[in-house]
Formats: structure tokens, C-alpha cells, sequence
């Protein structure tokens, strides 16, 4: 019935490719022959979602089951929106246009907080009713995961249950459990989830701050998850049938950063650096460009410089575009002559945009926030980049950073001129409102209000003699401050501006301050109180998920910053963070000795 809707509909909308399925190397199984489904929902279209290398492990190591069968599922676009609610046409899974809500589960990637509303209209689509609490024993069991989790509570309410952490073990025991209770009443089937390590099911607490289990047999705080060695290798790749937002071939090299910048919540939620060895890496490659056609590969971590095998591997990827024709991207550089050695060997002959993100305009500044680059390191490598062949460069900036003062911010002015006059054709500065993440040193600082932005933005349009600039919208960065340190009545917001229609939030050209701002009134939320900062002791929304780094930690590393203090990466010395207890310390060391 579906398949035969979509035959009917699809010349009505932009794009009817993000809906076909049928790709190269998808994955169909005999639905009599599996004893679970599980659609897989990445809430933004087929060419984001597509380029999520989260969602193709996940749906890689699900497959891998023999009795399972996972199926992909992206959120249409607003034209195909219109047509299915014209058409009751409900969504679907790409692989066999199976509508989603007769599934056993769907697993939701939360990939940042933007996307919460997209999740509500999801669930619409696929007539399952919104919040968990109304769910009955035959709808199906909604999951989530992603980095969005360690802070579940302004998103908590729509889902059974919400994995904390790595995904590729939990996936599989997840799994296993929904196949063990199929046909058991939903709340003993949660029962079973609530066992699992890593996984949060939000009916068994309060919604306090932070929320308390309502029984004894439910885990007082939930632990992340962590995947100790990265074995996973995704050789079979899906190629789509349209161009994607990252079109080519993703390959995780390492997970975690050892940096420490005091702003960068993934740099916190995936301690401790896991590397993935580099024969491991080079076979995975050469594996996927060999059933997919691609001609790019991208080296992926948080920061794919520090691998410690990065050069030799980039030496081998080297020899195979001799005979392959492939080019090789690493998502950043950095910001000193080995960075930019490595840009040099892995942009090819064509020496266009170089990327760097010095993030601050000032040494004081940046040591505030723990970015240990200089100055020096700074003009260094731009004279080098360019003396290589370089001709444009693109400069990460933040404006509203704790401690933060107009010198700073003329400091970036400075940046952006000293670029220009190295001789770079065009210097492109890009600049974003901060926004204080649960679970890092600044989670406990208040967050500027678009007052300051627009005092910030007057002082760097001086910048606009040597570069363009682009700003992020503060608006959206405000919207999403207020749902990222949330607690479970920031949910209400969420609702009401989901019923105004909010939706693609993520999206510059369609977010609505306004719905937002008369979505909050209505919730009783106030907005500057929520972008206020947090005392030291205060309970926090999120202290019940443990990801292993310690609060105490987290404080002394924000004494620091306030004091201007930096803290060495902690591959030199151990900064006692929390995460590396004796067992994953062992794991890991015997990794790097693999690797190197």
C-alpha cells in the first residue's frame, strides 16, 4: 500500500530520491525469518542523515544479527510532510516501505538539541502516540541515542528508553532483550532495558533535579557507556542515490580527544581516547572504496592529527591514490606545522581552503578555555599554508566565552588582519555564540544574551576590511542553551513548540525565535533565568548520568580557567579526570601498543 502511495505522490515533491530506497548494498532480510524489527530514525532529510557515520555503524551491527533486521528512516522534507498528512501516508522504512509504528522499536539518533521538535512531527508521521506514557503493549519501543543523552531530561518524555554512550555492544544487548520479552507487557520489557549498563529509562524517575529512581532496583545513577576497543569495521556501504552532505566514504580513525578544551562537550563525553589501528583503518578503506565507487575518504575523529600513527597512515592512503584516484580530508587542522604537513599531504594538488579554529582572539583567552595554541603557533602556520600553496583560509571564532572582554574580542579583528596580510586571497572568519554544555568545566557558566552578541557583533564587523564573516544566528544558539541544561520541565517547551509548528529547527532559513519565545512563556520558562549561571554546588539536571568524568574534576578545571590556567593533554600526563579506571587504562594502553 505504501510502495503504491509513493508511485502516486513522489512527482510532487522536490527530491523524490530521499524517499525510493533500493540502494546499492542495503541490507533485506526476510521479515518472516528475523524475530525483530527495528527502524532506525535520523530526524533530518535522507542527505544528512546519510552522512551520519553513527547511523551507519548502528545499522551495520544490527544487521549483523542474524534473527534482526534494522531498517533506515529520515524525516521528509516539508513538501513530502504535506503530501503524506494529505495522503495519510505514514512513515516508512526505505528498505521495505514498511510503515514505522508496526515495527517492534525505533532507535532516534539526538544529534543536537535543534532536532527535538523534528522528533515530535516524526512521531506524528508515524502515528505513534508522542509520550511514553501513552504507549501500549503493541507500539513500538522508542529508543534513543546520540550525545544529546547525557543531558535526557528536556527530551526524556517521549522516549521508553535512551542509551548513554557508545552504541555498538549496547545496540546488540538491546536488542537481544526486546527479542527475550516480545509479547510481555511494555513495562517489564523496560524492566529488562533498565538492566542493561548504559541505558536510561526515564518512567522509573522522578523528574526532580536531578531526577531520583522510583524503586530500588533501578540504578541511582546511569553509566555511560563506553566501547573499550574500536573492532568494528564498516566495510559495506551504502551508496546513496543522490549527493550527500559529506558524499564519501567516513572513516572513524580514533574516538575521544585528549586536548581538554573546557568548551567542547564531546571532548568530555567520549573520554578516554580509543584509537583504531591503522592496518584496521587502511583495510576498512580500501574494503569500502571497493563496493561503493567513491573517490574521497575522510579520516574522522575529534582530532585526526593526534593519532599516532596519522602520518604512516596517511603515507599508505597516499600510495593507493596513485592507483585509485581517491583524495583524502581530515576534518580539522591544526594549528602548528605538523597540521598543516598533514593538510599538504591529504589536500592534493589543488591548494584551496584551509580550515583552522583558533576559537579566541587572545592568548589570555585562549588559555582560559584550555586552547593551547599561540599566537606564534597561529602566524606560523598560516605563513606556511600559504608559502604550500594555500589561498584561502577559514577561521573558527566563539563570542561570548567566559571572562571575556572587548580586547578579545578585538583580538579576533587582529587574527583576521594578520591573516590578510600573510596574503591569503580570501580569510573567512566564522563566528558562533557560546553555549555552555552539561558535562564540561563550563557547564556551570551563565551564557550571553543576544544584548551582548550584538555589542560583539559591532566590534568584529571591523574585521570586515580584511575578511567576510559569517555569524551563526544567536537566536538559535539562545534556543539551543536553554534546551542543552534543561531539566524535565524544559519538555513542556518543547511540546508547545512543536504544536506551533516549530520544526527544522536546525535549519537558519526555517527556525522562529518567536514560536519559541511565546513556547517558553506558555511553559513558564524563563529565559534569562535559564541562561543564568550555576553555583558550584547546585544540582544539576543531568548529574544522575555518570559519564565518568568527575564533577569535582569539572570545578577544578573551571578554577583554572578563571584563574587562566592551562592543563596539559593528558596523553602526556594523567589529569585524573575519572574516566580511565584501572580497567579501561589497561585496555587502552594495550590498544596504543598495538597501534604504534
Amino acid at each position: 500500500m505504501i510502495l503504491r502511495m509513493l508511485h502516486r505522490s513522489l512527482d510532487r515533491v522536490e527530491k523524490p530520491a530521499r524517499y525510493i530506497g533500493g540502494e546499492h548494498n542495503q541490507t533485506i532480510k526476510d521479515p518472516s525469518r528475523v524475530a525483530l524489527r527495528i527502524g532506525l530514525l535520523f530526524p533530518d532529510i535522507y542527505e544528512v542523515g546519510m552522512s551520519n557515520l553513527g547511523l551507519a555503524i548502528i545499522y551495520d551491527v544490527l544487521n549483523g544479527m542474524e534473527d534482526v533486521w534494522a531498517e533506515r528512516v529520515f524525516m521528509p522534507w516539508i513538501d513530502m510532510m504535506g503530501v503524506m498528512k494529505d495522503s495519510d501516508l505514514p512513515l516508512f522504512t526505505l528498505e521495505s516501505k514498511t510503515a514505522v509504528k508496526d515495527l517492534d522499536a525505533l532507535g532516534i539518533s539526538l544529534q543536537h538539541e535543534l532536532l527535538y521538535t523534528n522528533v515530535l512531527h516524526a512521531l506524528q508521521l508515524a502515528k505513534i502516540p508522542l509520550l511514553a506514557e501513552h504507549r501500549s503493549d503493541t507500539d513500538p519501543i522508542v529508543i534513543a541515542g546520540g550525545p544529546c543523552t547525557v543531558n535526557p531530561e528536556p527530551i526524556a518524555p517521549i522516549f521508553d528508553a535512551m542509551v548513554v554512550g557508545d552504541g555498538e555492544s549496547v545496540a546488540r544487548e538491546i536488542a537481544q532483550v526486546l527479542i527475550e520479552t516480545k509479547g510481555m507487557k511494555r513495562h517489564e520489557r523496560l524492566k529488562g532495558l533498565s538492566k542493561i549498563e548504559g541505558v536510561y529509562v526515564p518512567t522509573f524517575y522522578d523528574g526532580s533535579t536531578p531526577p531520583k529512581p522510583l524503586s530500588q532496583d533501578i540504578p541511582e545513577r546511569v553509566k555511560r557507556r563506553i566501547e573499550p576497543v574500536l573492532v568494528k569495521k564498516l566495510t559495506k556501504r551504502i551508496v546513496p542515490h543522490m549527493q550527500l552532505v559529506h558524499d564519501r566514504i567516513s572513516a572513524e580513525i580514533m574516538r575521544g580527544c585528549t586536548r581538554g578544551c573546557r568548551f567542547c562537550q564531546a571532548g568530555f563525553i567520549y573520554r578516554p581516547v580509543r584509537e583504531k589501528p591503522s592496518t584496521e583503518v587502511l583495510d576498512e578503506i580500501l574494503k569500502a572504496l571497493a563496493c561503493t565507487g567513491y573517490e574521497e575518504v575522510g579520516l574522522l575523529s575529534l582530532s585526526s592529527a593526534d593519532h599516532t600513527a596519522i602520518s604512516s597512515m596517511i603515507e599508505e592512503l597516499k600510495k593507493i591514490s596513485d592507483t585509485k584516484t581517491i583524495s583524502i580530508s581530515i576534518p580539522s587542522t591544526r594549528l602548528d606545522a605538523f597540521g598543516v604537513m598533514l593538510a599538504n599531504n591529504v589536500g592534493g594538488a589543488r591548494r584551496t581552503g584551509l580550515t583552522f579554529a583558533p576559537e579566541a582572539g587572545t592568548q589570555r583567552l585562549r588559555n582560559v578555555i584550555n586552547k593551547n595554541v599561540s599566537e606564534e603557533d597561529f602566524i606560523r602556520a598560516l605563513q606556511l599554508a600559504k608559502k604550500s600553496g594555500w589561498r584561502r583560509v577559514k577561521l573558527y571564532f566563539m563570542v561570548g566565552l567566559p571572562t571575556e572582554t572587548d580586547e578579545d574580542l578585538k583580538g579576533i579583528v587582529s587574527m583576521a588582519k594578520i591573516a590578510k596580510q600573510i596574503g591569503f586571497d580570501l580569510v573567512n572568519l566564522s563566528v558562533a555564540m557560546f553555549v555552555p554544555k552539561p558535562h564540561t568545566p563550563f557547564q556551570f557558566v551563565e551564557q550571553k544574551n543576544l544584548d551582548y552578541f550584538d555589542h560583539a557583533r559591532k566590534i568584529l564587523l571591523e574585521a570586515k576590511r580584511f575578511a567576510k564573516i559569517d555569524f551563526h544566528d544567536p537566536k538559535m544558539s539562545l534556543i539551543e542553551g536553554v534546551l542543552s541544561r534543561g531539566d524535565r520541565r524544559t519538555f513542556s517547551a518543547v511540546l508547545n513548540a512543536y504544536e506551533s509548528g516549530a520544526c527544522f529547527d536546525s535549519w537558519q532559513n526555517l527556525f522562529d525565535y518567536q514560536k519559541w519565545l511565546r513556547a517558553l512563556e506558555r511553559a513558564k520558562i524563563d529565559l534569562e533565568q535559564q541562561l543564568r549561571a550555576r553555583s558550584l554546588d547546585e544540582p544539576l539536571p543531568w548529574d544522575h548520568i555518570d559519564t565518568g568524568v568527575d564533577r569535582a574534576y569539572l570545578v577544578k578545571e573551571l578554577e583554572k580557567a578563571l584563574r587562566g590556567e592551562t592543563t596539559s593533554d593528558c596523553r602526556w600526563s594523567c589529569q585524573a579526570c575519572g574516566v580511565c579506571n584501572s580497567t579501561v587504562r589497561n585496555v587502552l594502553e594495550k590498544d596504543v601498543v598495538q597501534t604504534s
